[in-house]
């Protein structure tokens, strides 16, 4: 039975549903009612096939299905409450991996469905296909939501798509020198849960060194010790010793998880650390570590590096971030400096990058400079970014007045070079009409951005100058 007999199509699909899922709502019935249920108001024939998809509606959290009765799960209630697309791609993209894959593809190019098929394959280890059928239900779902469309064999992003995509990229994990959200230094997590945190996965087992990358492409390290390997607790506080990879042989620094510690002594790479005592089933959540260095040293006939880590202290609002604000903020009746060859440890430029943010977007009321939106996680984060006008890759200063507030979305566009501001802080829209986005961003062309109510804090003529040569505008 194909996915169509069952759902009805992409066309009647939510039709479909609701009807099911107001018939449990109103019946609660057995599994074999709601599958005879299912037989005679669809063109689905088969039980085993039936079975199959309300598994899959068990899995995303829409149905709970056992042999007795069928009651709705959290999500199936909410979306009869609120007919929300949102609520059905939330239960999607936490019950089946993808999805967030696919919209994100699809928001830089149109795709056909033998390259999504690839695509997955190429992102996620388990995902072996030779045929295209996953990735196809896949982009189904995202057409039922309106959040793609289909012209001949190509699939395209919505503007509904990219307002979704941009919604949930806020609840995405970004390496950031914090505890995740919803996180504290001493929580038991079990493998999924540690998944679903950092938007992961591990495969069969957790194990080792994990280099990871972010949704903005940010590299982070997820470290794990246990106590049936060769650690103590005495890894858990302070300084202590943790052993690279590498389980036979000698260890070599040019190994993945080797080589990213490493580069994690000197670069700016946030490191999580975990540990699991030999009597529990979670690993417990160590907060960040600093890789201070590392040595080689001869262990059992052969050779292995051994790191240097030490655990951050935990820090407070105070912990010098109010302190390097004031003094941010006392340089505000001076002529700003385009760049800073000042060097900072890892700690002080943390804190100095805590300062400069906090500054930017209260000066902004937590609202993007391009499109004047607000948004916010269910926890309340803001979603908006503090960026550098010209770029600390640049050296930029972190001057206030080299600071933007924007949206995920236009934060990218700003740094990538498809926006700029003029001196009269209207927008330009770089002139690449053939690039996937070029229509969306030309949308914004003369429009005026939204600026501080405190004068001092408005984007700089200096900073808007270097930033437009930077990019040719």
């Amino acid at each position: 039975m194909t996915t169509d007999r069952f759902y009805g199509g992409v066309t009647n699909r939510l039709e479909n549903l609701q009807a099911c899922l107001m018939f449990i709502q109103s019946t609660t019935p057995t599994r074999n009612q709601l599958i005879q249920w299912v037989i005679n108001n669809t063109r689905a024939s088969s039980v085993d096939a039936v079975s199959h998809h309300l598994t899959f509606l068990d899995a995303i959290d829409l149905i709970e299905l056992d042999d007795t009765t069928c009651e709705l799960a959290t999500y199936g209630e909410q979306w009869l409450g609120d007919r929300d697309p949102d609520t059905l791609y939330t239960a999607l993209t936490e019950g089946v991996k993808g999805f967030d894959t696919i919209l994100e593809a699809l928001a830089e190019e149109p795709w056909t469905d033998p390259e999504l098929m690839d695509l997955l394959v190429s992102e996620f280890d388990e995902a072996e296909m030779t045929k295209p059928g996953p990735a196809i239900r896949h982009r189904e779902w995202l057409q039922v939501l309106g959040y793609a469309t289909r012209e001949g064999d190509t699939t395209y992003i919505t503007d509904v798509g990219r307002e979704a995509l941009a919604t949930h990229s806020t609840n995405t994990y970004r390496a950031t020198h914090s505890p995740p959200p919803g996180v504290e230094v001493g929580d038991q997590l079990i493998q999924p849960e540690i998944e679903a945190t950092f938007d992961t996965g591990f495969g069969y087992q957790i194990s080792g060194i994990n280099p990871r990358r972010d949704v903005d492409d940010s590299q982070y390290l997820l470290v794990f010790a246990n106590e049936d390997g060769p650690y103590a607790d005495d890894v858990t506080q302070g300084q202590f010793e943790y052993i690279g990879e590498g389980l036979e042989g000698d260890q070599t620094s040019s190994s993945p998880g080797n080589s990213v510690l490493i580069d994690a002594i000197d670069d700016d790479i946030p490191v999580h650390f975990f540990y699991q005592a030999t009597d529990s089933a979670g690993w417990a959540y160590q907060g960040l570590v600093d890789v201070l260095g590392y040595d080689t040293e001869q262990r059992d006939g052969r050779e292995v590096i051994v790191f240097s880590m030490v655990h951050q202290q935990a820090t407070t609002p105070d912990d010098g971030v109010e302190t390097t604000e004031a003094d941010l903020r006392s340089k505000l009746d001076a002529e700003p400096q385009l760049t800073s060859d000042e060097e900072f440890t890892k700690q002080e430029r943390r804190v100095r990058d805590q300062a400069f943010a906090r500054i930017v977007k209260s000066a902004y009321d937590n609202r993007c400079a391009v499109c004047d939106t607000r948004r916010e996680t269910p926890a309340g984060t803001p979603e908006v970014e503090a960026a550098h006008i010209y770029p600390r890759s640049e050296q930029g200063a972190d001057d206030p007045r080299n600071g933007l507030a924007l949206c995920k979305l236009h934060h990218w566009a700003f740094d990538s070079g498809w926006l700029s501001i003029t001196d009269a802080y209207t927008i330009l829209v770089a002139d690449a009409p053939d690039r996937a986005g070029y229509h969306e961003f030309k949308q914004l062309e003369g429009r005026q951005i939204t600026l501080p109510d405190d004068d001092e804090l408005r984007p700089h003529a200096q900073f808007l100058a270097k930033h437009r040569e930077l990019h040719g505008f």
